[in-house]
């Protein structure tokens, strides 16, 4: 995580990708994504210089002092070419990878254009004091779901298990 993984993920998608994308998306896979709340809540936002998350520190509005969680940020087009062909992120790989992003923005004079999307990403209520609230209808994003019971929890809130039928492949129960 802290040895260049996201560098290389972001340095190397314009050349693995044949197209090119408004918006590329960075996530930890201890998070819970709605991505109709999210395409819907980047509508109105610039799809240039675009860096769009949930600022750090936690109470923290101001998407300009700091960096955005690496719970799951998103940056434009234009900047992931920018991390590959720019020398300040090829040469400062190493370490907090969501805070090397904003360090790496910082000093490229990059993403004027910056948005924290809080109260709708955050932490799964009472895991991380103040990143964390109950769950809420209009919710982009939950994260740190380390145990089942919360993903459980997560997906009952949000209506996502309604339809399932039971299985015995898990057990788990979602009704």
């Amino acid at each position: 995580m802290n040895s260049g993984k996201t560098y290389t993920y972001f340095s190397t998608l314009p050349q693995i990708l044949p197209t090119r994308y408004d918006y590329v998306m960075k996530a930890d896979d201890d998070v819970y994504l709605r991505l109709a709340p999210l395409a819907t809540s980047l509508q109105p936002l610039p799809r240039v210089d675009l860096y769009y998350g949930f600022v750090i520190p936690c109470p923290s509005m101001n998407a300009f002092v700091h960096y955005m969680s690496g719970m799951g940020f998103i940056l434009s087009w234009d900047l992931v070419e920018w991390i590959g062909r720019s020398n300040i992120p090829a040469n400062n790989t190493y370490g907090p990878e969501d805070k090397l992003v904003g360090q790496w923005l910082n000093l490229g004079n990059k993403a004027k254009n910056r948005f924290s999307n809080k109260p709708r990403m955050y932490d799964y209520p009472g895991t991380n004091g103040r990143c964390s609230h109950e769950l809420i209808p209009d919710t982009i994003a939950v994260h740190r779901l380390k145990k089942w019971e919360q993903w459980v929890d997560v997906l009952r809130f949000f209506n996502v298990t309604k339809q399932l039928q039971p299985s015995d492949l898990y057990s788990i129960s979602f009704d």
